[in-house]
């Protein structure tokens, strides 16, 4: 039996150890199985920046054709659904204040005359800001409408007489990378990355931590595996089982979402095994500041709940103040979560994710050691 044989031996028995300890655990397996569906499931759907269901109450005074027919414009898709029309201003704004609608549409009197004569003819549009962003898409999109239904009636006005037809400009717009604008195919990556994050950090720190609670631990260390064989054998299976997780959630995301695969499943996963030096390091780093399966989850959670909400998920990192924006380099999941959207949607290449692979691989390997070390110091 050659050394490296001698070496893999007994790890291959303590991984397998682990796995039957793990799938008996009830709640361990809970984890491994149904939560990672359920947060694949219910975030995708709940974690969406499409504009839809924009409630909207017209004010109409002026009751014309024209004046019917920008209404309707407004109904054409389902961004906006029709409330009760307004009988008076008083009554639009009451309806804003209270929150049975979105966004408001006031018409006055003299729209169509103002068309007719060719004068500037206005509308008033009114959204309720509470939620900035949602405030400043619908009216957006309340713009956009109003300007569509302009150009038409500068078209009618054209071909009624083509004699004064002026030199217009006209503009193509095209979206890159994800044209119809599902949030979907920019959100489930995204989630992809959590739960990865989420299964291989958690299920590290949780283990580890129940060696030592039931005694188990100690008998390990009496045994003649080395650190490295009780480490290697502790942390496989839960690799293992990320890979399986996000493999699975992976085929989830193209054959119920949808979501395209433009790059390469095989870099993305080289990637993955990148970022789990970072979250079974993690992991392993929780379970030795920790004396119980509780302590660990908090530790765990406390720096998930950092790693997501710096790492773009829901909000540009460029947007974000100064020093938040120099902190996020520290943040693993800020890296692959580039990596995984680049490699989905804009079918990255080795060479286009290098800027991002290079502090992930480094961050990784500085966790990695970290832990072990400490783990190494502590069962010494």
């Amino acid at each position: 039996m050659t050394p490296l044989h001698h070496w893999l031996l007994p790890v291959f028995y303590l991984v397998q150890k682990e796995f039957r300890q793990t799938l008996r655990d009830s709640v361990m397996l809970r984890v491994i199985l149904i939560m990672p569906l359920m947060q694949l499931l219910l975030l995708s759907y709940a974690m969406t920046t499409d504009l839809e269901n924009v409630r909207i109450a017209v004010l109409d005074e002026d009751h014309s054709a024209e004046s019917r027919r920008l209404t309707e414009s407004f109904f054409q898709n389902e961004t906006f659904i029709p409330s009760d029309d307004a009988v008076s201003e008083k009554d639009l704004a009451a309806r804003l204040e209270t929150r049975q609608v979105d966004l408001t549409l006031h018409i006055p009197h003299g729209y169509a005359a103002d068309i007719a004569s060719g004068n500037p003819a206005t509308v008033g549009i009114v959204v309720d800001g509470e939620n900035s962003n949602a405030a400043a898409r619908s009216m957006g999109y309340a713009e956009a409408v109003v300007r569509t239904e302009a150009m038409r009636l500068l078209d009618q006005k054209l071909l009624a007489n083509p004699e004064r037809q002026p030199h217009l400009i006209e503009a193509e717009s095209r979206f890159f990378y994800n044209p119809e604008l599902i949030s979907q195919y920019y959100m489930v990556p995204a989630i992809l990355v959590i739960l990865i994050t989420v299964i291989s950090a958690m299920l590290t720190g949780m283990a580890v931590v129940r060696e030592k609670e039931i005694g188990t631990l100690e008998q390990l260390l009496v045994t003649p595996l080395s650190s490295g064989q009780i480490i290697a054998g502790k942390l496989a299976p839960f690799a293992i089982i990320a890979f399986i997780e996000l493999a699975f959630a992976t085929t989830v995301a193209v054959v119920w979402f949808n979501v395209p695969v433009v790059g390469s499943l095989a870099l993305f996963a080289l990637c993955a095994m990148i970022y789990l030096l970072v979250t079974l390091g993690g992991g392993l780093l929780a379970s030795t500041v920790s004396e119980t399966q509780q302590q660990a989850m908090l530790v765990v959670w406390f720096f998930l709940m950092f790693g997501i909400m710096t790492s773009g998920v829901f909000y540009p990192i460029e947007n974000m103040p100064r020093w938040i924006y120099y902190l996020t380099f520290l943040n693993p999941m800020r890296f692959f979560m580039a990596i995984t959207r680049g490699i989905f949607l804009k079918g990255a290449e080795l060479a286009d994710i290098v800027p991002n692979l290079i502090p992930l691989f480094i961050i990784g390997v500085v966790t990695f050691t970290a832990a072990v070390q400490r783990f190494q110091k502590r069962i010494a």
